[in-house]
């Protein structure tokens, strides 16, 4: 278990931070994964329209734009979205398993070793005050095996996936750390992770990475990365007004 004493902070530093998490504050945070901890996106919406473009060649990048537009959905329901609104194919149930293999063959080992999103790591490895979790909306058995092969599993009090849909597993993680919806804080970049929030009562902050366009309504609360995240995260309340 890490600890504000391996972060580099003297004695009253520590003191300071940990009075501050005496107070009302956020009592677990939540991640969505892919975009927020790691630096995947790029990876799966290129696998997604070399998928299209392998047997559609001039279709990636209106199947690009649809995929965008789906962010935060599950990856069965997206890619048949786009099959069927994009290429005008109709998947039978064993035709859109087979894609949705194909497709996950194509990302997974790149996953593995995709960057880590910055300071998400420092936050993890320094910042053991409150219980992370992961809420992802890729299937959870892979989510659970990427976040073990990269050694990311240990900072996590629970990994929760697909096909659950997100709103529940915010909900139930209210339950279980028997918390105000709002003392909940679940960080996101797309849209659906936004409403999720909002469904529920939790707090939400948008990563949006620079160059990126802000998906997010006006005064929602965002970064470009994690850096300094333990620094926002107790100064919460009082941002909030």
């Amino acid at each position: 278990m890490f600890s504000p004493c391996h972060s580099g902070m003297n004695y009253k530093e520590r003191k300071a931070m940990l009075a501050r998490f005496n107070a009302l504050q956020i009592q677990a945070v939540a991640f969505d994964f892919d975009g927020v901890l790691v630096d995947s996106v790029p990876i799966k919406d290129d696998a997604l329209v070399s998928l299209v473009e392998s047997a559609f060649p001039t279709k990636g990048a209106a199947a690009r734009n649809l995929w965008n537009q789906t962010r935060g959905v599950f990856r069965r329901q997206r890619i048949d979205t786009i099959f069927r609104e994009v290429l005008a194919v109709q998947l039978d149930p064993e035709a859109l398993d087979h894609t949705v293999a194909q497709y996950k063959e194509s990302v997974f080992q790149r996953t593995l070793t995709a960057t880590a999103i910055n300071g998400s790591l420092d936050y993890l490895q320094s910042w053991p005050l409150i219980p992370s979790y992961i809420v992802s909306a890729a299937p959870e058995p892979e989510v659970v095996e990427i976040a073990q092969g990269r050694d990311m599993a240990r900072y996590f009090r629970k990994i929760l996936g697909g096909p659950t849909p997100k709103e529940q597993h915010l909900a139930d993680l209210v339950r279980r750390e028997q918390c105000q919806a709002k003392e909940l804080l679940f960080i996101g970049d797309s849209i659906s992770d936004h409403r999720a929030a909002i469904s529920v009562g939790a707090s939400f902050l948008g990563v949006v990475a620079p160059g990126n366009s802000n998906p997010f309504p006006d005064g929602t609360r965002i970064v470009g990365d994690l850096t300094g995240l333990a620094t926002l995260i107790a100064n919460w309340w009082p941002q909030q007004g």
